[in-house]
């Protein structure tokens, strides 16, 4: 998905008329938004096969509330019974407490972005210079949106196998 939205991308900074370049740069920003959640859907189904199901709103509630608990309870049980130490259950903690909230706060974003795209053509584009903005949001910012996805999957993989869920 990330390379048709950095195609469309391409394609509407090369737009001189404003219609044109506004389809294109809402294309872009919705391409690139499915990137980033097709990413997130990917891991939270490898971790329940009914999570990949949950609608796009839903995404940042799981994250932050149902992943957890799971995770928390492996990880106590671990140092219970003298798997990991008290401190590296707080590195893991910290670490799946700061992926899962900026991940979520990354994709709360996009999908309002997503829904402006799609829903409220009223709301125009603007164009300052080279830089194409939706709201205050750059089209050329949302590029990373799968980027930061994986990284931050990546994160909350790494704590998921460390605390023996895999």
């Amino acid at each position: 998905m990330k390379i048709v939205g950095e195609k469309l991308e391409t394609w509407a900074q090369s737009q001189s008329n404003i219609h044109d370049k506004d389809l294109f740069v809402r294309s872009a920003f919705n391409r690139y938004y499915y990137a980033a959640f097709l990413i997130t859907r990917e891991m939270l189904g490898e971790f329940d096969a009914k999570w990949k199901h949950t609608p796009h709103r839903g995404i940042p509630e799981l994250l932050e509330k149902a992943l957890k608990p799971p995770v928390m309870h492996q990880l106590k049980k671990g140092v219970r019974n003298n798997i990991i130490g008290d401190g590296e259950m707080k590195r893991l903690q910290q670490n799946l407490q700061i992926a899962t909230s900026e991940l979520a706060k990354m994709l709360r974003q996009a999908y309002d972005l997503r829904i402006i795209t799609d829903y409220e053509p009223e709301t125009a584009i603007v164009v300052d210079e080279n830089v194409l903005l939706l709201m205050s949001y750059k089209l050329s910012s949302a590029r990373s949106w799968a980027d930061q996805a994986s990284k931050y999957c990546k994160i909350i993989r790494r704590v998921w196998k460390d605390a023996g869920l895999d």
